[in-house]
């Protein structure tokens, strides 16, 4: 009805620009409108709003905005928000790289929306070129390892996204072999909170040949030799650090009981990439050389006596000198909980396998890293304590 009266009085416009010689302003934005001139029918918009007759109003901008007014839009966005989707997909269709955004953010967490149709729509745009190589890969067969990734819902695919970017971004150029990821949506995922607030989901459904990462609804993150849970605030930050214990990576922070102990004591079935244990702080000479050959970082390092202090006597102190940009031996927190045993590091650097917020990943660690050399647990079952709090080891 209302539709109705509005061409009624379009129709008499028209009459009276055709009647009169010399029309009105008000006549020449009326004909401007009906000939598709965007500012005009803002103009007209305008006018209904300011006498109230918001559904008029409602009917101009709209039209404005589909012929490119970006005033129209902002109106339409400030007066009418429950329709905003409607307004961000107008705006996306003119271009507008804000509104395309915004929608692919909304996407990215509807439940409605699944994966494949996310990024048939927005994936190029969306994710980092590395990421999409990622997915490339896997379309075409040619990844090393296929890893599947499971969640109970779709509105997980942010999280997709984020370990898309992160991995892509810990991998680097020294990657020699591809990784790809499979989504799968799978509803009956069941996963509980334990009282220490990790997560905890049911495994028994999982193959015990393929590594597999669950997105949880709560809980913080942990990681095992052949899972990998992502709790829900799970960040970019957080992902990098669990993927590192695939890569062979061990915690610097400081390790709780029973995990300390057991890592400590050697029982791992393979040498972390960025941890060395030591009996003693103080060596001779034959012994830091030795110490110096069984590290994994030896090739940075080109002189024994680097990694410590001469203290005279044939004896040497641990620890480089700290220099944040040079490799060498720095104390590491990792066996705090273990009398009698000492955890080294190949850099200063507070780096995110001691406190995920530094989002420190040193190019040396991108050379050094192993992927999937990790088969035991004692490495990877951890209770991640950098999720704790803002410094762990407080």
């Amino acid at each position: 009805m209302k539709t109705f009266c509005v061409l009624i009085v379009v129709t008499l416009a028209v009459t009276l620009i055709a009647q009169d010689a010399y029309p009105t302003s008000t006549q020449l934005r009326w004909s401007a409108a009906l000939e598709g001139d965007a500012n005009a029918q803002f103009e007209v918009g305008e006018r209904y709003w300011h006498t109230q007759r918001a559904s008029d109003a409602l009917i101009w901008w709209q039209r404005a905005a589909q012929n490119g007014s970006q005033n129209a839009i902002k109106q339409l966005q400030s007066e009418f928000p429950q329709h905003n989707r409607r307004w961000l997909n107008i705006a996306a269709k003119q271009g507008d790289e804000g509104a395309q955004q915004q929608l692919a953010d909304l996407a990215l967490h509807d439940p409605v929306v699944a994966w494949s149709d996310w990024y048939e729509r927005f994936g190029e745009s969306e994710l980092s070129a590395r990421a999409r190589e990622l997915i490339a890969a896997q379309n075409k067969q040619s990844c090393t390892i296929v890893v599947p990734v499971i969640a109970r819902s779709n509105a997980s695919k942010a999280r997709y996204v984020a370990l898309l970017n992160a991995v892509s971004s810990t991998q680097g150029e020294f990657s020699d072999n591809p990784v790809c990821f499979a989504w799968q949506r799978k509803p009956e995922q069941h996963c509980s909170v334990a009282d220490n607030q990790q997560a905890q989901c049911d495994e028994a459904h999982l193959s015990s040949a393929v590594r597999t990462i669950i997105f949880a609804d709560a809980g913080r993150s942990y990681t095992r030799p052949k899972v990998m849970v992502l709790g829900q605030r799970a960040d970019s930050d957080v992902i990098k650090h669990e993927w590192a214990h695939w890569l062979g990576f061990a915690d610097e922070y400081a390790m709780r009981m029973p995990y300390a102990r057991d890592f400590c004591l050697g029982r791992y079935a393979s040498q972390p990439v960025n941890i060395v244990v030591t009996e003693k702080q103080r060596m001779t000479s034959d012994e830091l050389r030795a110490l110096w050959h069984r590290l994994p970082w030896r090739e940075q390092v080109s002189d024994w006596r680097m990694l410590a202090r001469p203290l005279g006597a044939d004896q040497w102190q641990l620890g480089s000198s700290n220099d944040l940009e040079r490799v060498g031996l720095y104390a590491a927190q990792t066996c705090e909980a273990v009398a009698g045993r000492f955890a080294w590091k190949p850099v200063a650097q507070e780096t995110l396998m001691e406190r995920h917020q530094s989002g420190v990943w040193p190019e040396l660690y991108q050379r050094l890293q192993k992927p999937f050399l990790l088969h035991d647990s004692q490495l990877s079952q951890h209770q991640d304590r950098a999720q704790e709090r803002e410094k762990p080891h407080q």
